[in-house]
């Protein structure tokens, strides 16, 4: 079964399980997600049984780091 991403209406919180994350990074399902986590995106930060949350501040970063790499690619043509 396909999980959804969840999208909040108003706000995202500090912490966000797979499906709000998912959402929050432009991801199309928390599969996808789970299979970037470690590389593109950082491990979660609670990880209790099958409670797992990252922080929002993290993913900021990781999407940072992703769009700069983005722009160094354009500005070597």
């Amino acid at each position: 079964m396909v999980r959804q991403p969840i999208f909040p209406p108003g706000a995202w919180p500090a912490r966000m399980p797979a499906e709000m994350a998912a959402g929050y990074c432009g991801e199309r399902s928390a599969e996808a997600f789970l299979c970037r986590v470690g590389t593109e995106y950082p491990e979660p930060v609670v990880k209790s049984g099958r409670r797992q949350l990252w922080l929002k501040d993290e993913l900021d970063n990781a999407i940072k780091a992703d769009r700069a790499t983005v722009a160094d690619v354009g500005a070597e043509r």
